[in-house]
């Protein structure tokens, strides 16, 4: 089993935040369920996908089309690797987002950070 997960954070700060976690049976399934998220994730970052301008989505809309770099993260993971950064992107307000997957019988499951009573009471900012 191989788990597959969104996280967000922001440039130096201790605390990433799950966004979201699935898990796979094999490397490729993986690869799905990333690409499955990273197309999500680029449908809310961005908000017109077909415009020419570089929004937070290109990137990850680019890692969906690269089929080598999709093949080298299935290998990775087949052979028992954690792939920490299969593909990270900076968001609105400098937010980073980045998927990341491991097997897991080497999963060090960690703890979102709980969220304060401001974050709490304004839902709407929560993207996934």
């Amino acid at each position: 089993m191989i788990h597959c997960e969104t996280w967000a954070g922001l440039p130096g700060d201790p605390y990433r935040w799950l966004l979201a976690r699935d898990s796979a049976p094999t490397a490729w399934a993986a690869v799905r369920r990333l690409t499955d998220a990273a197309e999500r994730l680029a449908d809310r970052l961005d908000t017109d996908p077909n415009d020419p301008r570089p929004f937070p989505g290109a990137t990850l809309r680019r890692w969906l089309d690269d089929r080598i770099g999709c093949e080298d993260v299935a290998h990775r993971l087949a052979t028992g690797a954690y792939v920490p950064e299969v593909v990270t992107i900076t968001g609105p307000d400098h937010a980073l987002y980045t998927l990341t997957a491991m097997p897991a019988d080497g999963c060090i499951c960690h703890r979102p950070r709980p969220l304060t009573a401001a974050i709490a009471a304004h839902p709407e900012g929560v993207l996934a």
